[in-house]
This record gives C-alpha cells, sequence and structure tokens, in this order.
C-alpha cells in the first residue's frame, strides 16, 4: 500500500507556529536548518519534503509552509529509511539512528536531549533553580511546543549524543571518546595520540566517524 505526502501530512498529530520575539534558539533539532529530504517506506514507496530530526521528541519533523509537523506513530511504523541533509537514519527498536559507518563494523548515532526550565529569582532568596528533565518536558508537551523549531526562551536543552558500534557481533554503547578504549583495547596509546592530534569531539559525529574508520585501518 503507498502512501502520499499528503496523506503523510493529514495524519501526523502535533503542529505549531513559532515567534522569534518570544522564543529563544534551541538545540533539540539536529541539523541547523530543516532541509530537503525522503523517506522511504518498507512497501518500497518513498516520499520527499523537507525534514529536520527533532531530538526532544525522537521523531522526524515535516516543515510545510509555516507549519512544523510530526509524524504520527502510524506512519512511524511503516518507515524503513530516512534520507535528508547526506545523513542516513534507520528505524531500529523503535527508534531512530544515525548510520554514520558499515562495514566490517558497524557505527550508528542515537540523539537525545535533556530539557530544562530555569525558575531564576522565584523563590524569594535571591537563588536560582531548575526543574527537572521530565517535568520541562512534561510542560513542553502540554503547551504544543514539542515541534516549535524555537523554544520559549526560559527552557534549555542539551543535545546529548549517544554511539553504538557494532564489532565481532558485539554491540556496545559509547557516551564518550575515551570509552572506544573498551572496543579497541589493543590500541589504547593510539586512540590517545589521534585523540590529541585530531580533537575528536562526542559531540562531533564527523569527527568521531573519522576517528572510527582510522581505528579500524591499524
Amino acid at each position: 500500500m503507498k502512501f502520499h505526502l499528503s496523506i503523510i501530512v493529514f495524519v501526523m498529530l502535533t503542529y505549531s507556529g513559532y515567534s522569534q520575539d518570544e522564543s529563544a534558539q534551541s538545540k533539540h533539532y539536529v541539523l541547523g536548518e530543516f532541509a530537503p529530504g525522503y523517506i522511504l517506506m518498507k512497501d518500497g514507496s518513498k516520499q520527499t519534503g523537507v525534514l529536520n530530526y527533532n531530538a526532544l521528541a525522537n521523531n522526524f519533523a515535516l516543515k510545510k509552509d509555516d507549519e512544523v509537523l510530526g509524524l504520527s506513530s502510524t506512519i512511524i511504523t511503516k518507515i524503513d529509511t530516512v534520507y535528508v541533509a547526506d545523513k542516513k537514519f534507520f528505524r531500529k527498536d523503535d527508534k531512530f539512528y544515525e548510520l554514520l559507518l558499515k562495514s566490517d563494523i558497524e557505527l550508528y548515532v542515537e540523539y537525545n536531549c535533556n530539557l530544562s526550565t530555569s525558575t531564576e529569582g522565584r523563590n524569594g532568596y535571591g537563588s536560582s533553580s531548575q526543574t527537572s528533565s521530565s517535568k520541562a518536558l512534561t510542560a513542553i508537551i502540554n503547551q504544543g511546543n514539542l515541534y516549535n523549531i524555537e523554544l520559549p526562551k526560559l527552557y534549555k536543552v542539551t543535545l546529548d549524543i549517544e554511539y553504538l558500534i557494532k564489532k565481532d557481533d558485539t554491540l556496545t554503547r559509547i557516551k564518550t571518546v575515551n570509552q572506544f578504549k573498551k572496543v579497541y583495547t589493543d590500541y589504547k596509546k593510539e586512540i590517545k595520540k589521534y585523540r590529541k592530534e585530531h580533537k575528536v569531539k562526542v559531540e562531533s559525529p564527523l569527527t568521531v566517524k573519522k576517528f572510527v574508520e582510522y581505528l579500524e585501518g591499524l
């Protein structure tokens, strides 16, 4: 059964506009801006659109005119792969992962967000506090702001990146660059030298990809 883009847009669950005057730049989208891409469905059909990945919702959003819409759960279950801005996302274990490498090893990126909101000056003692991530997220959802390109200024978003590497039939989760030593146990000196010379950053998938390619070539 083929899906047309008009149908996908119709069944999306969430949409919202945004105001530059009432909000601040947020990091809950993986790409710096929405970009042309296409969705490959499991039935082989393809749907094009202007897309971005929302790490707060763990879902793709589609921009249509002045609206931003999140894909519904019904559509998500029928997705095989998403291609956008030279990136390739697979649907695996009910989540989207960006594929960085696939050869003798497989390297994926999982994007999530940490969300908090400042309550500075509200406790009457001149100090500040922050609500928990779960409460802040609930507030964003209740306000209908989950897919806003810009979130209200009181919210602080931190992009959380985790890598999954499959090597020799073993899948390892990596939170820091140093943790690659668990996978490449024989190359600890080479890892230290490469990191020092090339400034590998966990928040930069491109540098991590080149890092793993180097280790695979040893």
